[in-house]
């Protein structure tokens, strides 16, 4: 399903600090959801990431932080945060998972747009429904 691009300036590019974007998706999305949107291959591997004990492109794990950041910003603006775990894994008519997408877009910016876009037409079309 292709969204217009009506995004200019995704926010997704890292603002924060590292440790302060994962604490944000882990406490939002959970451990492991968190560490698999960050492209680790296990809950050590990036444990491991955000102590400094194995190397890892901290630019790409920050980008794909804050764009799950963004996503959980979305869904919690709406009363939803307890979707967006659930939409990220495969909720949609989407030809992958939000967060495979996250995952590979590495910094591919329309890719993550793509999905911040997807995220609130359907929060918006979840609230149109509600109401």
């Amino acid at each position: 399903m292709a969204y217009p691009r009506t995004v200019n300036r995704p926010r997704t590019k890292p603002t924060g600090d590292l440790g302060l974007l994962a604490k944000q998706c882990v406490r939002a999305l959970g451990a492991e959801l968190t560490a698999y949107l960050a492209g680790a291959d296990s809950l050590g591997q990036f444990e491991r990431w955000l102590a400094g004990g194995e190397r890892a492109s901290r630019e790409l794990v920050a980008v794909r932080l804050a764009a799950g950041a963004e996503v959980v910003r979305i869904f919690a603006a709406e009363n939803s945060l307890s979707v967006a775990r659930h939409w990220l894994r495969e909720i949609g008519d989407y030809v992958e998972a939000p967060a495979r997408t996250i995952r590979s877009a590495g910094f591919n910016d329309d890719a993550i747009k793509d999905v911040i876009q997807a995220a609130t037409f359907w929060v918006n079309a979840r609230r149109s429904a509600a109401a």
